[in-house]
């Protein structure tokens, strides 16, 4: 009894099924790499009937078999209780039985009579996380002492099985990862396009918004809310421009295609001059926005794309830190500009501080805080083709602070 239940608790081990359940070999069909092992093992063996076999938690399956009559051979199939391969499992180690008419535990298997076998060698399928997932295995119709040299072809021939079982899952998971590549590229080539496609008409729109709001003012008619309209929708399409500028840009960098246009400037006039432009949008969400900067910082840069990356993490910082206090500076030490944008705001757990600068990746419920998750993505690319790196510093109810850390020369990829 107590044997009985040490079975099937073995069998039941949820570790060992899902070790056997990440073959993909069960009820799977019969394939020729398999089917040359078994050949191999008959043939080496001398015995009539080999096969290779799984075992799941009520039954056993046969991925291989050579020389067993139907209707074994069709089914692949059968009960653990008609199993002999259970007890080379349960041992973890070869099982070679001479006669198992006279064996205790098999003389009564129906299996054995139904097949005709008599003599009987098994090694154990040992998988990667050590559980025995089934056996190799040869038959034959007569008696037969196992010599300890065909117990070492045995286990040879078994480790050679589980290789190919690594080998297959190894196939099966390229496979996998070429459609996720083939995914993402098709993913890339629609966002660029419908990037360009939304990009035509938005420019020309934001023009003619802009013309009627000059016609409306012309004309004598510029009515406060009229006036308040053509000013929201203004914003709006230019809303829509910028979001539609970061697919166009995370298309390039998907691509390769972000370039960099490198000058001498200076790092904190940058950001003394996107920091004002910030002002009324901070003083709106109550935020007081200033900027500290030491003199001129210089490098070689490109300024648009820089004035990108703090644009970016202004907005962030307004977004997530309203209605507290904003600092922008910049430091030069041993030929390294460092450009910090530090808020008082809702901070982030350690676990998203990394995970925010990947793509449409968000640290916040989107239903709360709007946006695509792209900006701090397209700004760590955008360091990163300078040579440079971004980083965060926070916790959680107590702000952030971001740093961009960049070379003063001239080191941009691409």
């Amino acid at each position: 009894m107590g044997e009985s239940a040490n079975v099937q608790s073995l069998f039941r081990s949820q570790e060992r099924l899902e070790d056997l359940r990440q073959t993909g070999l069960m009820d799977s069909p019969a394939e020729e790499a398999f089917d040359r092992l078994t050949r191999l093992a008959c043939h080496c063996l001398h015995t009539p009937m080999g096969m290779v076999n799984f075992l799941a938690e009520e039954r056993l399956f046969c991925k291989s078999c050579l020389g067993l009559p139907e209707p074994w051979l069709r089914q692949r199939a059968m009960p653990l209780s008609h199993s002999v391969c259970q007890h080379t499992v349960v041992q973890g180690a070869p099982l070679l039985v001479e006669d198992t008419r006279q064996h205790p535990l098999l003389r009564e298997c129906l299996a054995l009579e139904t097949l005709g076998a008599i003599a009987y060698a098994g090694a154990p399928l040992i998988g990667s996380g050590g559980h025995a997932l089934g056996t190799l295995c040869v038959l034959d119709t007569v008696p037969r002492r196992w010599t300890d040299r065909e117990a070492s072809i045995l286990k040879d021939l078994a480790a050679c099985v589980m290789a190919q079982v690594e080998l297959r899952a190894a196939r099966e998971l390229e496979t996998l990862l070429q459609k996720e590549r083939e995914g993402v590229k098709s993913r890339d080539e629609f966002l660029s396009i419908a990037a360009h496609e939304l990009r035509t008409p938005l420019t020309p729109l934001k023009l003619q918004l802009e013309t009627l709001r000059r016609s409306v003012v012309a004309a004598g008619l510029d009515d406060p809310r009229v006036m308040r309209h053509l000013e929201r929708s203004t914003a709006q399409v230019q809303r829509l421009i910028q979001l539609v500028d970061r697919l166009l840009d995370v298309s390039r960098i998907a691509t390769g295609r972000l370039g960099l246009l490198l000058e001498d400037m200076d790092l904190s006039a940058l950001a003394t001059e996107v920091t004002d432009r910030f002002q009324e949008e901070a003083e709106a969400a109550g935020c007081q926005l200033e900027a500290h900067t030491p003199g001129q910082v210089r490098g070689v840069w490109d300024r648009l794309r820089l004035e990108q990356v703090l644009s970016s993490l202004l907005s962030n910082a307004i977004k997530y830190g309203a209605g507290h206090p904003i600092d922008v500076s910049v430091e030069e030490k041993q030929g390294v500009a460092r450009l910090f944008v530090q808020d008082q705001g809702i901070g982030l757990v350690p676990a998203d501080a990394s995970r925010i600068f990947e793509r449409f990746e968000r640290a916040v419920s989107p239903k709360r805080y709007g946006g695509m998750g792209l900006g701090l993505y397209v700004a760590r690319q955008i360091v990163e083709a300078h040579g440079g790196t971004i980083v965060v510093r926070s916790q959680p109810g107590k702000g952030s602070t971001f740093i961009v850390v960049l070379p003063v020369g001239a080191q941009a990829s691409g």
